[in-house]
């Protein structure tokens, strides 16, 4: 009751510099978001520009999250050790989004390479740093601003596609790219105005590496949660990534390629404030069960559709059940110790960043049997996750 209470007041009390703050928040995790998808809408473009096979087209896909795999949670830890969580989280975006900015003048397929990489590198840093901002500038209504945050997430995911592929048609996916990425550095430039310098830095004094890790991994809870967010990764990475090949394969064109991602995003934002609601009713374990096996009975379905209306809609549906970030990252939130949330934040994307074997493998399984036999692949890792999600003990 007291809790209730406490959230009412807060509700009450809230003003318009919060709004403009989390509002700040949602963009730049929209743009983050966006960051990660980019190319994908423009893959057939690039494939045929560079006359890639299926294995480099993988091997496109998967360097941003190989590079956040290797860089998220170091970055993570040090965040938590210094507390200067506001400066690596603009540094991070920074770097991600001059190197897009290269794209311009990008000579072959190992430059384009080096830059998602090095996109991958700088844009490691957003979830832990800013989920951890978001969860600290709004404690009392944690999970609403969460939700609305990761919303941000997929409005961007959702937008992004759609400029691209417009720019694209008519200037080209060099300049598309560059042209796209240009609003972060608005973004970036007012939450440098917005947010302090030094957030929460007392909480990280003497803080050991060895002492941050053993409170991370000794909990259960948060390692479930990120080995279930790992494999929903997987779905999602390869299922999204592969998308215009096998749209491709159905002679649909490029225009409805990118209408089709963006709707797939748009309906996952629609669904995130619904996510957070049936984790503040149910708990992680069954809002997470439902949109775990529906995802995975669709994505198995979509090879078996016989017509471009039917790949497109199975496709958006993908969307509106495989977006649980707001009740993984609100679940983090309440199951870690405060003093390593943005540690525990970190390692649960680290795991979501080995998804980048996820187009690997696709591309292999593409290449010796065929691309339909990739999407039965994705589809048993989003229903593996789903075992995991039945340990979780609210």
């Amino acid at each position: 009751m007291t809790e209730n209470i406490a959230r009412k007041k807060a509700l009450r009390n809230w003003r318009f510099r919060d709004t403009f703050d989390l509002a700040l928040m949602s963009s730049a995790h929209g743009m983050s978001d966006g960051y990660s998808n980019l190319m994908v809408p423009v893959l057939v473009l690039i494939v045929a520009e560079f006359s890639l096979s299926p294995v480099e087209s993988g091997m496109l896909l998967s360097s941003l999250s190989l590079s956040v795999l290797l860089f998220q949670y170091p970055l993570s830890i040090y965040s938590d050790i210094s507390g200067r969580r506001k400066v690596i989280l603009l540094g991070g975006m920074l770097l991600a989004t001059i190197s897009y900015l290269l794209v311009g003048i990008v000579p072959n397929f190992y430059f384009l390479l080096l830059i998602t990489f090095l996109v991958g590198v700088g844009n490691s840093v957003y979830h832990p740093c800013g989920t951890s901002m978001v969860a600290r500038r709004f404690i009392e209504n944690r999970a609403f601003a969460i939700s609305i945050h990761g919303l941000g997430g997929n409005v961007g995911m959702a937008i992004l596609p759609i400029l691209l592929t417009f720019f694209a048609a008519f200037l080209g996916w060099r300049i598309a790219v560059v042209i796209c990425v240009l609003p972060a550095i608005v973004f970036l430039y007012f939450i440098y105005l917005r947010f302090s310098d030094e957030i929460d830095k007392g909480d990280t004094e003497r803080r050991k590496i060895k002492d941050i890790l053993r409170d991370v991994f000794q909990n259960k809870k948060v390692v479930i949660l990120a080995i279930a967010y790992m494999l929903r990764g997987m779905c999602t990475k390869g299922t999204v990534g592969f998308f215009p090949l096998l749209a491709a394969s159905k002679n649909i064109e490029i225009h409805l390629i990118g209408i089709a991602i963006s709707i797939h995003f748009i309906l996952g934002a629609i669904t995130k404030p619904l996510m957070g609601y049936l984790y503040d009713r149910v708990g992680a374990r069954y809002s997470l069960m439902v949109p775990f096996f529906i995802a995975g009975l669709l994505v198995f379905a979509m090879p078996f559709t016989r017509t471009p209306t039917e790949l497109i809609t199975v496709f958006v549906l993908v969307g509106a059940v495989s977006h649980v970030s707001p009740i993984i990252l609100t679940a983090t939130a309440d199951f870690a110790d405060e003093k390593v949330l943005t540690s525990s934040v970190g390692f649960i994307y680290t795991c979501h960043g080995l998804n980048f074997i996820s187009p690997l493998i696709g591309g292999v399984i593409a290449s010796e049997v065929g691309l339909d036999s990739s999407y039965f692949f994705y589809s048993f890792a989003v229903l593996l996750g789903l075992w995991f999600v039945l340990k979780i003990k609210d």
